[in-house]
């Protein structure tokens, strides 16, 4: 699958064939896995949390309620992977090795983000997010996860303020 985004006024092509795994591990000399794997299992789980705590199985409607009811209190363990990777790791340096898998092109990552002048994660994370996904997930719990991300992102304003609210802060 290939996807092109905007990043400020610039076209970037990206791939996420298999091949930007390897790019990823010759230019940084590891592997990517250990990177990503948090995220997807993360989002796994918490698929699966959701399911089990309201009794329904993969494809039946879930309701936002339910969604809300079956995360409440586990916003930052779900967010905790987040915090724990280094942001060039997870959005430069993946975003690079995409690149590069789509336009052999590319130049180093140090003189390739320097053509940006903006850097908008607001676009950019999105596309990641789905890339990964769509890459290293099964169609059948990527629909899952899909509808689950689309229901999270229309709980988001409900989800800010459990998170903020002074009763799920630990003394």
């Amino acid at each position: 699958m290939e996807k092109i985004i905007n990043i400020g006024n610039k076209e970037v092509r990206l791939s996420n064939n298999v091949a930007w795994t390897l790019e990823y591990r010759a230019q940084f000399g590891r592997d990517i896995l250990p990177v990503i794997m948090p995220f997807i299992v993360t989002m796994t789980d918490g698929i699966t949390a959701v399911l089990a705590e309201t009794g329904k199985g993969p494809g039946e409607e879930i309701s936002q309620t339910e969604i809300a009811e079956a995360l409440e209190g586990r916003a930052m363990d779900l967010l905790l992977p987040v915090f724990q990777v280094e942001f060039t790791d997870l959005v430069v340096y993946v975003l690079w090795a995409m690149a590069k898998a789509a336009d052999e092109k590319i130049l180093p990552p140090k003189q390739w983000v320097r053509e940006f002048e903006e850097f908008p994660l607001d676009v950019i994370v999105p596309a990641l997010i789905e890339l990964v996904l769509n890459g290293f997930t099964s169609s059948k719990n990527l629909k899952r996860l899909k509808d689950l991300g689309k229901t999270l992102r229309e709980l988001q304003p409900s989800l800010s303020m459990m998170l903020s609210s002074p009763d799920s802060k630990e003394d």
